[in-house]
C-alpha cells in the first residue's frame, strides 16, 4: 500500500527513508506524509537507531551538496574535514523540526537487540531493519512506513511505500 493510503488515526513505526526522502524532494508523497504526522492526522514513530541513521544521511547529503565528499567512503571523507562538519547546518535544523513535529521518540532497549537476532534469522533482514520490526513487535505496532521493500516479507508487518521516489 502507498503511504496516501494510511488511514487517519493509525500508528506507524517510521522508517528514516520516508524523511530522508521527504527532506531531499524525493517523494512528495513522504512528504506529504510527515506534514500528516506533525498535524496529528497519523501518529508516527521513530526509533533511537532510526533518529541516527536519518540525521547521518541528511548529513552526508548535504556535505555531497557542497561538494565536500567525493571517494568511495563518504562517511571516512568528511571525518577527515571536522572544520567543514562544524560548517554544516541545514541537516542539523532538519533533525531538530524533526523532533519539534510531536513525532514520538521510542529508545531501543536491550531485549530488542534479542528479539533482533531472531527476527534476522526468521526473515533474513538486515541487522538495523531486524531490530526495526524487532521495536515495532515489543509496541505492538503492525504498521510500517517505509520505501523499503524488505519489511513486505515479513509476516504481520502492514507495509506503507510511497510510489513516487524521483531517485
Amino acid at each position: 500500500m502507498t503511504l496516501a493510503q494510511v488511514p487517519k488515526g493509525d500508528i506507524l513505526l517510521i522508517d528514516a527513508n520516508i524523511f530522508i526522502y521527504a527532506a531531499l524532494g524525493k517523494s512528495k508523497q513522504c512528504e506529504r506524509f510527515v506534514e500528516r504526522c506533525a498535524a496529528s492526522e497519523v501518529s508516527g514513530i521513530i526509533t533511537s537507531h532510526i533518529l541516527a541513521e536519518i540525521a547521518h544521511r541528511l548529513m552526508m547529503a548535504e556535505a555531497r551538496e557542497n561538494g565536500w565528499i567525493s571517494r568511495s567512503n563518504p562517511a571516512r571523507d568528511l571525518a577527515e574535514q571536522p572544520e567543514r562538519i562544524k560548517g554544516l547546518s541545514r541537516y542539523e535544523n532538519s533533525i531538530k523540526n524533526l523532533l519539534a513535529m510531536g513525532i514520538r521518540f521510542e529508545p531501543v532497549h536491550k531485549e530488542d537487540f534479542i528479539s533482533a537476532l531472531r527476527v534476522q534469522r526468521e526473515w533474513g533482514l538486515l541487522t538495523n531493519d531486524a531490530l526495526f520490526v524487532a521495536v515495532a513487535e515489543r509496541l505492538r505496532i503492525q504498521a510500517i512506513a517505509s520505501a523499503d521493500k524488505t519489511f513486505s516479507q515479513v509476516r504481520g508487518v502492514i507495509l506503507y511505500s510511497p510510489d513516487d521516489l524521483e531517485v
